[in-house]
């Protein structure tokens, strides 16, 4: 179990009440939960279009990352838990856009039937490892 000392919320009282938090580091090692394409009202963001809600995944990530002083350069594995296989390899370009600056993590694709929004077509987790 994780101490509150190791957990930082991107949106607390939602997370709070869904008994989850962002991001949890232990050591130097940091663990992302699964970010979906939402605003800061928990409001969808992008529905039906994929390259929109991958980037709005990563600007998700981006803000939890730099919790910790991190980047995208610090992200060593995603998993990719999409809704329609097919629409994430066409939008792949937005994602390898956020990683031109550095080396790319090993990734993991999954196609579900489902998340936990109806309108979310991608869930994205990662780890990432501190210098």
């Amino acid at each position: 179990m994780a101490k509150n000392s190791q957990v930082q919320f991107l949106n607390e009282p939602v997370e709070r009440q869904l008994g989850f938090a962002a991001m949890v580091q232990q050591g130097n090692t940091l663990y992302l939960s699964g970010l979906i394409s939402v605003d800061e009202n928990m409001k969808v963001v992008g529905s039906g279009d994929m390259a929109a809600q991958i980037n709005q995944i990563y600007d998700l990530m981006e803000k939890v990352l730099a919790m910790s002083q991190a980047t995208l350069e610090n992200v060593v594995n995603e998993v990719m838990y999409t809704t329609n296989i097919q629409a994430l390899i066409e939008a792949s370009g937005a994602r390898v856009a956020r990683y031109a600056k550095c080396a790319p993590p090993a990734a993991t694709g999954v196609q579900v039937s489902a998340l936990f929004f109806p309108e979310a077509m991608i869930e994205i987790q990662a780890t990432a490892v501190l210098d």
